[in-house]
């Protein structure tokens, strides 16, 4: 008897431990290469490319399109990022409300 309650706390532990899908982020930070990123063209919206100003929202990619090392390719041009991972942006206008909870390749909801 004695085993069996070992058994179940056991169990009981590891399930409380394992972290689940809601405390897992469903979203990678889209990120650009060094040549979409260069001096001040970082400070440009991903989507509209206006200027962001002080005010800007950080860009969002979904699991899907950020699985495995895509997320570490540019949301512009598509190459790897490499060490430098600028974190793009988006202007108030492209991510005012919830936009900026949206994946910036192909538009599903990343939380």
């Amino acid at each position: 008897m004695f085993k069996k309650i070992l058994f179940f706390l056991a169990i009981l532990a590891t399930s409380v431990c394992i972290p689940t899908e809601a405390s897992a982020p469903n979203y990678y930070p889209a990120l650009l290469c060094v040549s979409c990123g260069f001096g001040n063209k970082i400070q440009n919206c991903v989507k509209c490319d206006k200027w962001t100003g002080s005010n800007y929202y950080n860009a969002r990619i979904c699991t899907n399109c950020g699985f495995s090392s895509k997320s570490q390719n540019c949301v512009k041009c598509g190459k790897w990022v490499g060490s430098a991972r600028y974190e793009a942006r988006l202007c108030t206008t492209c991510g005012f409300g919830h936009k900026d909870e949206y994946c910036v390749k192909c538009g599903k909801w990343t939380r």
